[in-house]
């Protein structure tokens, strides 16, 4: 599905074969690859999405929209044909990247991962974890790649979501009078370096001074 949702980030890469993925991504400069990986782990959100919810809904089917950059809404919620529901949905771990699309489409519906809907009031989960879809995305696109610079790049799409949660999760613990979690297994079993998990680790202990 991940390689399905990097065919659907651009009309070159519709009928795409493994070995033009893999040349494709190979291609890449650094910046290209970490925009290319955002975009795809976004698409990829959307494809699970739907491929959960039709997966356990029996009479409400969600459709992805045909365009990629259809305005306001990604998925569609149909039921006899009737169009029922539209929603956004956003792999992301900035919460002002959701307060822009409020602002913009104030009448579509967002979904974001469950990292981001832990934190922000009102605004529902995709049931999706970011730091998930960014290990899958990673994993598979580093497959096309193979060894080298995208170690670095996928380290820090994978840990930017981890980062952004272990700080503000110990903030909770703090005003909780309580000790903050160790983090690095977590960053170990979502495979992250470790020398990424200690920089991380450092982080969130400079947090707490």
């Amino acid at each position: 599905m991940v390689l399905s949702a990097l065919r659907r980030s651009t009309s070159r890469l519709e009928n795409a074969s493994i070995s033009d993925l893999s040349e494709y991504v190979k291609g890449l400069s650094p910046e290209q690859l970490t925009g290319v990986v955002s975009n795809t782990k976004g698409i990829y959100h959307e494809m699970l999405f739907v491929e959960t919810h039709n997966s356990t809904a029996s009479e409400v089917s969600a459709h992805l929209m045909e365009a990629t950059n259809f305005p306001g809404a990604d998925v569609q919620f149909l039921m006899d044909g009737e169009l029922i529901r539209e929603v956004q949905l956003k792999a992301i771990s900035s919460p002002a990247l959701v307060y822009e699309h409020l602002q913009r489409y104030p009448d579509v519906e967002i979904l974001v991962t469950e990292e981001v809907a832990s934190i922000l009031e009102g605004i529902n989960s995709s049931g999706l974890k970011n730091a998930v879809l960014s290990k899958d995305v990673a994993d598979r696109l580093h497959e096309l790649k193979g060894e080298g610079l995208f170690d670095e790049v996928s380290d820090g799409i994978i840990t930017s979501a981890f980062v952004t949660s272990g700080v503000l999760v110990w903030g909770v613990f703090r005003n909780r009078g309580e000790q903050p979690i160790d983090f690095k297994p977590y960053l170990a079993n979502a495979g992250i370096a470790a020398g990424t998990a200690t920089l991380i680790d450092g982080a969130i202990a400079f947090a707490s001074s």
